[in-house]
């Protein structure tokens, strides 16, 4: 294989091109998609999800995404030579690989560590791709608009939760509140119930995402994309320009902020002011920066450095971070990832899996265990370990560098961007939209013909039609006059806002929710783009392929297709189908089939412990159906646990449950080996109580146990262990909610005032 550096693009074929047009159609459509549709921010195990669907549903829009780019590739192989353009992400993107696999091998969840690394590599190459893809500014300004526009939909949904839903939610809620809690699993006047009822009182809006920082992070970079298109409309205006594009472009910014502003996001208006303060400086000293972007670059790592240090410093000496309450849980969350890293400082613990390791960590007196470290160095750190958070960080910083290139394409430039492939583009994402929305986010059954259209309507016309007129508002109607020796303000705007979401980010996770994730690396791709476009000799490299390495390059992309589909994408599929079966059967009390369909999807995916854990807790809901009549039921719970945490041996769940099981033998009619069944027990809950040791939950269940076993001296530790992280987590509660007169328990009162009963009666007081 020969490069050489050229100054113009390779001339592509009229295949070649038609093809590029097809696959930017797919990822604009994946962006849609992902913007409109909630997913979680982690594939976390079927068993938590509440439809199992959702985790294939990710998997399969990055899989999307990822055999794009694969495919790009393979076919610029087949016409013997292209030209690529350099983002500068590559390096970094096979740094984080690397990093991702060897933190995979030590992941407790195999599944999950593959998902997750799928999950979040998918929108990389989406980036790596588009940064080819997007070689005319025409293309540029179609990714913001279509970005805009989507950030347009999702101000309608908050806007509509924020007056109608989410007081619909309430009253429904207080129509019924015990069949609602029961619905959500969720135990009456339990911890759980209040943090149920602190979210929908507090009234926040989420458009289409989980949470309103994840919300806010998105309006960010959609208010910013809409700015480029903005600020470039007026600089490009001529004598004969009509004010109504301008005019509309503008009213889609103020709504964009204006629902920004509506989240009440305090990280996001700390990353929105510092995006502004970068544009300002870009606007007045943008040359001299590009100039010297490598002083820049230096200086701000010695700065970053310090900055890390006063905040750890400040966090050790008040036991907290700067600012409200939630910075008080924020330095918890931190320190815990701290020791987790301190523990694992080579590899990480793995994707997908500081869940399942932060409750070793978590403080006692903490409200409730997280998912995230609420940082995105961190949570790269911890999971994917050192390798992989320098692959990440090298991505951002290397199209950041790119960003900040100095321009040498200063010739006039025409074109429009309501081109006929402009406007299929539009129409084929909104009909991308229509097709997919249903399927994923369908209609309950039962409905009347009125609610059913009704639905319609507003789940899934109502969000095409405002996204055609965002992109009508912020892209139809613009014209690229670009003026000689006038440098563009684009690439400084989305500057600005990578910026912005980053420092956003380094107190949230909303990086990690693939819609917002998918945009990010978009906004990404359109800097390094519009970069690559101003100075295409600095950037482009002619690549020319002889027969060998053409063929090998063509089989290392099929290979790579072929292993995503065996070991991330098919297994997973199969499995969940089997689940889904499962559950169905469920309904109609087939429980045969259903424990044979699960056993199925056990061995369909040889590395999740999710249909084995399933198994296990259905066994033990027929055991107590029947009365806790059959104790032959609690036989197959028993291996389904001990199956389940042979795949996944750090969440403490199957341990917990498996120690229930094994109570639950003891007290049965069921010929066992006497006291063995208690012994193991006892044995289970001190797994979990190792895994949670801040949990007074699974105190209180080992003490119990212990108790039984006449281990009186671990029986009064347990309890009083119970008792000071209750009083613990009591104080916190206070510290957090000063206007509450009540203190909800989460250990709860019974349970509570039965553990300080046993150690009075233990100590013979």
């Amino acid at each position: 294989m020969k490069r050489r550096q050229t100054k113009s693009d390779t001339p592509k074929s009229r295949s070649l091109a038609v093809f590029e047009y097809i696959l930017l159609g797919i990822c604009l459509s994946i962006i849609a998609l992902r913007a409109t549709l909630t997913e979680s921010p982690a594939i976390r195990s079927l068993v938590a999800a509440g439809d199992p669907f959702d985790a294939v549903y990710s998997l399969c829009l990055s899989a999307v995404l990822t055999f794009c780019f694969v495919l790009w590739f393979v076919w610029n192989c087949l016409e013997g030579g292209f030209s690529y353009r350099r983002s500068g992400i590559e390096i970094g993107l096979g740094v984080f690989l690397v990093g991702a696999f060897i933190a995979g091998l030590v992941a407790p969840d195999k599944r999950l560590a593959i998902s997750s690394a799928a999950v979040l590599a998918g929108p990389i190459l989406m980036a790596l791709l588009l940064v080819q893809l997007l070689d005319s500014a025409s293309k540029v300004k179609l990714v913001l608009a279509v970005v805009a526009a989507l950030g347009l939909v999702n101000a309608q949904r908050a806007a509509e939760q924020f007056l109608g839903s989410n007081r619909e939610t309430i009253a429904e809620y207080e129509k019924d509140r015990e069949t609602q809690l029961r619905i959500l699993g969720i135990e009456p006047n339990s911890f759980q119930q209040f943090m149920f009822e602190h979210r929908i009182y507090s009234g926040g809006v989420t458009g289409f995402f989980l949470t309103r920082n994840s919300l806010a992070s998105f309006l960010l970079l959609a208010s910013f994309a809409a700015t480029a298109l903005l600020i470039d409309q007026i600089r490009n205006r001529s004598g004969e320009s009509k004010p109504i594009p301008i005019l509309a472009c503008a009213v889609v910014v103020a709504v964009l902020l204006l629902n920004f502003a509506v989240t009440k996001s305090k990280g996001a208006f700390i990353g929105l002011f510092f995006a502004a303060g970068v544009l300002i400086i870009w606007i007045r000293f943008g040359k001299w920066v590009k100039g010297h972007r490598r002083g820049l670059f230096i200086a701000c790592l010695p700065v970053a450095i310090l900055a890390a240090v006063a905040v750890g410093a400040y966090g050790l000496r008040h036991g907290r971070l700067p600012g409200g309450n939630s910075m008080l849980v924020r330095w918890q969350y931190w320190r815990a990832s701290a020791a987790m890293y301190a523990d694992h400082p080579l590899t990480g613990v793995g994707p997908g899996a500081f869940a399942d390791y932060y409750t070793h960590y978590k403080p006692a007196a903490a409200l409730e265990a997280v998912n995230d470290p609420h940082n995105f160095v961190l949570s790269i750190l911890t999971q994917y370990g050192p390798l992989g958070l320098v692959g990440f960080l090298a991505m951002i910083l290397a199209a950041l560098w790119k960003g900040l290139s100095p321009e040498s394409a200063k010739t006039a430039e025409r074109d429009r961007l309501v081109t006929r492939p402009a406007i299929v583009f539009a129409f084929a994402v909104s009909a991308v939209m229509l097709i997919v929305r249903p399927i994923i986010l369908p209609l309950p059954d039962g409905v009347t013909h009125e609610e059913k259209q009704a639905g319609i309507v507003i789940l899934y016309l109502a969000p095409v039609f405002v996204f055609l007129i965002g992109l009508l508002l912020t892209g139809f109607g613009q014209r690229l006059v670009k003026k000689t020796g006038r440098a563009s303000l684009t690439g400084g705007i989305l500057l600005a806002a990578v910026i912005g979401f980053l420092i956003h980010n380094l107190m949230d996770f909303a990086i990690f929710e693939p819609g917002v994730l998918t945009a990010f690396w978009a906004l990404t791709a359109c800097l390094v783009a519009t970069a690559c476009n101003r100075n295409p000799e600095c950037s482009s490299a002619a690549v020319r392929l002889s027969p060998v390495v053409r063929a090998i390059s063509i089989g290392a992309g099929v290979v790579a297709i072929a292993g995503y589909l065996h070991y991330a994408l098919i297994p997973v599929i199969r499995s969940t189908a089997l689940i889904k079966k499962a559950d169905t059967a469920v309904s109609v009390g087939r429980f045969d089939l259903v424990h044979s369909l699960l056993d199925s999807a056990y061995l369909a995916d040889p590395l999740s412990p999710a249909a084995a854990a399933l198994d296990g807790r259905l066994h033990i809901r027929r055991f107590e159906m029947n009365q806790k009549q059959n104790p032959e039921l609690l036989l197959p719970a028993k291996d389904s646990f001990i199956r389940a945490i042979g795949r996944n041996a750090v969440e403490f769940k199957s341990y917990e449950r498996l120690a229930d099981v094994y109570v639950m033998l003891s007290e049965s009619d069921l010929p066992s080996e006497g006291a063995t069944w208690l012994q193991k027990a006892f044995e289970s809950a001190s797994g979990a109580v190792e895994r949670y040791p801040g949990c007074d939950r699974l105190r209180v269940q080992l003490a119990r146990i212990a108790e039984q076993q006449g281990k009186i001296e671990i029986a009064i530790e347990q309890y009083e262990k119970a008792v000071e992280i209750e009083d613990s987590y009591r104080m916190q509660f206070r510290t957090i909610y000063p206007e509450r007169a009540d203190v909800v328990s989460r250990l709860g009162q019974d349970k509570y005032l039965f553990a300080k009963d046993r150690l009075k009666a233990l100590r013979g007081e």
